[in-house]
């Protein structure tokens, strides 16, 4: 199916200057495939539709509630999407979108003033970031779909803001728990990894990109993002962001679960090359922390917390935000040289750094 879009709104440079200099962010820190027959979608006991039509009322159902999110970068002007989490105007999109804007407009549909946005928080590992824009109500909302629904294969739909006029471009779900690489929005021409993404087919461009990506009955598998190298998008995963979120909207500020360690990831091609194991090793651990008081030292690989193994899909810094919180006690298992071993300790809460 061929994206379906028609152009709902025409802004031109100068008036989108106009509009920016309202808005004050700074985040100094964050330096078709073709078919040739339908398929079919069972959405419930008795309620069938075809593919096509499922995507179209998907599309028809989300897009009120996706809008544009425009960034000024001197002299640059930069468009992308988000959604409305909340009817007041809270809205997730990604660091990608916001990451050193001088100035953050948000268009919405069927809405023709513009609001200057600000900043709520954050994560760079996982990639989300929470905006808000004021004085509104009885917007049109978004909510996540259940992370475990999730199943490769799966159709998906990419919708964009109104600047873009609402593009859709519908897809599938190719693979899951990839580390996929992005344009880095600290450092100009690197690339930055996310882990245990979305792989989609959908080519996502940057006027989509922050927005949602939708099952067929318009929830929220993701988020929209443009592939550094592929030509294909990915998307965040529901799985990880959700719980940002759902913290962010509810106390307006991000803090993750620590072990009180720094550490680095150990992927498998390493351990294979140093005879060692798969996880997170440490390499320096925080003067009583959670760590120290129990016993871990520089140089031990963590591979497990309680029964979660740590992999490269799933390295320790994401499931320390996925899975885990602040002031839970957990069970940590460790390699020391060619031994295993067992600790329990109480993980920590902190801002999460970049």
């Amino acid at each position: 199916m061929r994206p379906v879009w028609r152009p709902l709104l025409a802004i031109t440079a100068g008036l989108l200057v106009t509009i920016l200099v309202a808005a004050g962010v700074t985040l100094a820190i964050l330096r078709l495939e073709s078919r040739t027959n339908p398929q079919q979608v069972n959405l419930q006991p008795g309620v069938t539709l075809t593919q096509d039509s499922a995507i179209v009322q998907a599309a028809a159902k989300g897009r009120p509630a996706v809008v544009s999110v425009v960034t000024q970068h001197q002299p640059a002007i930069v468009r992308g999407s988000g959604y409305l989490a909340t009817s007041d105007g809270y809205i997730v999109t990604s660091i990608n979108v916001i990451a050193g804007a001088n100035g953050l407009t948000v268009l919405v549909p069927g809405d023709p003033a513009t609001h200057a946005a600000r900043l709520v928080d954050y994560d760079c590992q996982t990639g989300v970031a929470v905006i808000k824009i004021d004085k509104v109500s009885g917007l049109p909302t978004l909510v996540f779909a259940d992370p475990a629904a999730l199943v490769q294969g799966q159709v998906i739909v990419a919708v964009g803001g109104p600047v873009d006029g609402g593009a859709v471009t519908p897809g599938y779900v190719s693979a899951m728990h990839r580390v996929t690489s992005a344009k880095d929005p600290v450092n100009l021409g690197h690339a930055v990894q996310f882990s245990d993404t979305i792989q989609t087919n959908l080519p996502i461009d940057d006027g989509t990109a922050g927005g949602p990506l939708l099952n067929v009955s318009s929830q929220v598998v993701g988020i929209a993002m443009a592939a550094s190298t592929e030509q294909a998008g990915f998307g965040l995963n529901v799985a990880d962001i959700q719980d940002d979120v759902t913290q962010i909207l509810s106390t307006g500020q991000l803090v993750v679960a620590s072990v009180g360690a720094t550490t680095a990831d150990v992927t498998p091609e390493i351990a294979a090359l140093g005879g060692g194991a798969q996880g997170a090793q440490v390499l320096v651990v925080e003067k009583g922390g959670p760590a120290a008081l129990a016993g871990l030292q520089s140089g031990d690989v963590i591979t497990q917390l309680d029964d979660v193994r740590i992999d490269a899909a799933h390295p320790l810094s994401l499931l320390l935000r996925s899975r885990f919180h602040a002031n839970q006690r957990v069970t940590v298992t460790y390699t020391r040289g060619k031994s295993s071993t067992q600790a329990e300790l109480t993980l920590t809460g902190q801002h999460p750094t970049c």
